[in-house]
C-alpha cells in the first residue's frame, strides 16, 4: 500500500504535524511507498519516502496556503483511480482524499464569532481566509464517502462535522503531549525559582495564559478583565502571560488601561515554557475557539488548576472539578469562578488528571491502529 501525505509543513514545527512525523517511524513499515507533498520536510528521502516538494511562490503564508491548496488539488484529481493508495491530507486542501487530518474548522470559527462579535473581533484579513477555507470545507462534506477516514482531534469537533453532514469513520486522534517535559516534578524544582525571577510575593496568586500568538482569539482581553476585577475585589492576583512575539504584545498592551497593564506580565517567547508554566497557580485559558489546545494539555500534565471556556476540547482535558472549572463567556463571570476558588483554596490544589490526553507512545499506537483500519477498508473494497 502506497500513502501520499499532503501538508504544506510536514515539519516538527508545524504544530498540526509534529506528533505525526515523531511517530512517523513506528508506522512506516505499513506501506510499500510514502510520497510527501508538503513545501517543507523534516523526513528524509531514502528507498520509502520521497518528497515531493511543492515550493512557495508567492511571499505571504495566507497566498502561499491557497497556492499550495490549488496545485495539490490538481495533483490529486490527476491521480489514476486505484485501491493500493490511500491520501491523506491535511484539512480540506483537496476534494477527495482517504483520510482528512482535522485540526482546526474554519466554519465552527465562525460560528463562534458570530455568537461573540463584541469581544471576539475577527479583522477582515483574517475573516476572507476563514470564509474562503469554510467554503471548501462545505465542499469536503458534500463530497465525503461513507468509507472515507476522519480524524480530528477532539470529540466535540468531530461530533460538529457529522452533524453537518459528513460522511464516513470519525475516529480521535488527539494532539500528544511530552511526559519527558510536562509532569509534576516540575513544580517541586522550579516553582520556587521562577517565583522568584518573576518577583511573585508569597501571598499572591498568579493565574497563567499561554498561546504563541491570536491573542483575542484565545480569550486573552477578557482573562485580563478578569484579573483586573479579582484585584478590585481585594484579591491580590497576577497574570503571567507567556509567548507572542514583541510586535503581538506591543500591539496588544496599547489597548489595555494602566490599571490593566499593572496586574499582566508579558514574558514573550521562552524556552522551556514548562518552567514558566510551573510558577503558576492555575491555567486561564478563555479561548473564544480552539480544536483542542496543546497548551491546556501541558498545563494539566504539570498539576495546574484549569480554568477553561467551553470551546472545542475542552471536554477532552477538564473533570470539573477535579482539575479545574468551566468558565462563562464574559469576564465578571470568570472572575466570580476564580474568587470561589481562591476563597475554599482549590486554586492551591495540584491534580493528576489529564482526561483523554495522550502521550507520544499512545500517539503512536493509536496513529498505527487508525492506518491499519484505513488499510483494511481499502483491502476490503478490492
Amino acid at each position: 500500500m502506497k500513502l501520499i501525505l499532503i501538508d504544506p509543513h510536514v515539519t516538527i514545527k508545524s504544530p498540526s504535524m509534529r506528533a505525526w512525523v515523531g511517530a512517523f517511524p513506528l508506522v512506516r513499515d505499513l506501506f510499500s511507498e510514502v510520497e510527501i507533498w508538503a513545501t517543507e520536510c523534516d523526513i528524509p528521502n531514502d528507498a520509502v519516502v520521497t518528497w515531493r516538494q511543492v515550493p512557495q511562490r508567492l511571499p505571504s503564508w495566507t497566498l502561499h496556503a491557497m497556492d499550495f491548496q490549488y496545485r495539490t488539488n490538481r495533483m490529486s484529481n490527476a491521480l489514476q483511480c486505484t485501491n493500493q493508495r490511500l491520501v491523506q491530507v491535511t484539512g480540506c486542501m483537496v476534494t477527495n482524499p482517504d483520510i482528512r487530518y482535522i485540526h482546526y474548522w474554519n466554519n465552527a470559527l465562525l460560528e463562534e464569532q458570530a455568537l461573540r462579535k463584541q469581544n471576539f473581533p475577527l479583522p477582515l484579513l483574517k475573516k476572507i481566509p476563514a470564509m474562503l477555507s469554510a467554503k471548501k470545507e462545505k465542499i469536503a462534506i458534500r463530497s465525503s464517502k461513507s468509507k472515507d477516514a476522519w480524524w480530528v482531534v477532539s470529540c466535540s469537533l468531530g461530533d460538529h462535522i457529522q452533524a453537518s453532514g459528513a460522511a464516513g469513520v470519525f475516529d480521535t486522534l488527539p494532539n500528544q503531549y511530552d511526559p519527558d517535559r510536562f509532569h509534576s516534578k516540575v513544580r517541586d524544582e522550579w516553582r520556587e525559582p521562577m517565583r522568584t525571577q518573576y518577583g511573585f510575593m508569597s501571598n499572591e496568586k498568579v493565574l497563567t495564559f499561554s498561546a504563541f500568538g491570536h491573542f483575542e482569539r484565545k480569550g486573552l482581553r477578557q482573562a485580563v478583565e478578569a484579573v483586573e476585577m479579582l484585584c478590585v475585589t481585594g484579591h491580590k492576583v497576577r497574570l503571567l502571560i507567556l509567548g507572542g512575539t514583541i510586535t503581538t504584545i506591543a500591539r496588544f498592551q496599547k489597548t489595555l488601561r494602566r490599571s490593566q497593564q499593572d496586574v499582566c506580565i508579558f514574558a514573550g517567547l521562552v524556552d522551556h515554557i514548562e518552567r514558566h508554566l510551573v510558577a503558576a497557580d492555575g491555567f486561564l485559558f478563555p479561548s473564544h475557539f480552539e480544536a483542542f489546545s496543546l497548551a491546556e494539555i501541558e498545563a494539566a500534565a504539570l498539576g495546574l488548576r484549569l480554568y477553561l471556556t467551553p470551546h472545542y476540547g475542552s471536554e477532552m482535558i477538564l473533570r470539573e472539578p477535579i482539575n479545574g472549572r468551566i468558565l462563562p463567556w464574559d469576564s465578571a463571570g470568570m472572575a466570580d469562578v476564580i474568587a470561589k476558588d481562591i476563597q475554599n483554596g482549590q486554586l492551591d490544589s495540584i491534580h493528576h488528571e489529564m482526561g483523554e490526553a495522550i502521550s507520544k507512545k499512545q500517539y503512536g499506537d493509536r496513529l498505527r491502529s487508525l492506518y491499519q483500519e484505513a488499510i483494511d477498508r481499502k483491502n476490503l473494497s478490492l
